[in-house]
């Protein structure tokens, strides 16, 4: 089975534009833009993804991104950017620990009936 058939992403040009001027207009403000920023795109990017059929979404909250960011930029700065060669890929972890499936439909089980006398 190919990876191809396993994931699917239905994103279209205008809606990729919609989030391209949201993020052009908001990334502006320093750190509360850019968790805004960061979770928007996310979430765009999870809504219009599929894993083998199932819905992708994006669980990280605005308060907790905006946390992770603060807490990373400021350990970037204060070490003059070498930080960045672990923020990078600890951003990328913080994305994928955040990603979720839907569940698959679960089928109700049976009641037993119960006689009662």
């Amino acid at each position: 089975m190919s990876i191809g058939s396993e994931f699917q992403f239905e994103g279209s040009a205008g809606g990729y534009f919609v989030v391209f001027l949201v993020t052009l207009f908001i990334g502006w403000i320093p750190l509360l833009g850019t968790a805004f920023v960061f979770n928007y795109t996310n979430e765009w990017l999870a809504e219009n993804s599929r894993v083998s059929g199932k819905r992708v979404r994006y669980e990280a909250t605005y308060g907790e991104t905006l946390w992770f960011i603060f807490i990373n930029s400021l350990i970037v700065l204060i070490t003059f950017g070498i930080y960045t060669f672990w923020f990078v890929p600890k951003t990328y972890r913080y994305v994928a620990d955040h990603l979720s499936y839907d569940a698959a439909p679960q089928v109700a089980a049976p009641v037993e009936a119960t006689a009662t006398l």
